[in-house]
């Protein structure tokens, strides 16, 4: 009889182990959701950083005219009357 309580309690006390560790809710679980999180506050925090740049871009457009002709010259090579244009071409 001793015996059998002893297989029986160990057996309950694998049981509760393994599924502590492995179990919908384990440990393995947790450290699983806590990379995914860190990994998404990275994702996250560089996609702020992107629409902080894109915002400021977009109230320099929307303030100045500076910005929208250097918008103007550096993307459609722009160039104003009396100016002189150089492109310079790698062989």
């Amino acid at each position: 009889m001793p015996r059998l309580l002893f297989a029986l309690f160990a057996l309950a006390i694998g049981y509760q182990s393994y599924h502590l560790y492995y179990g919908d809710q384990g440990v393995k679980r947790q450290e699983e959701l806590a990379k995914q999180i860190a990994y998404q506050e990275r994702v996250n925090l560089h996609l702020k950083q992107r629409n902080e740049a894109l915002r400021a871009q977009v109230d320099d457009l929307r303030s100045g005219e500076e910005a929208v002709e250097e918008h103007i010259r550096t993307d459609l090579q722009y160039i104003k009357d009396g100016e002189v244009f150089y492109r310079i071409v790698d062989k």
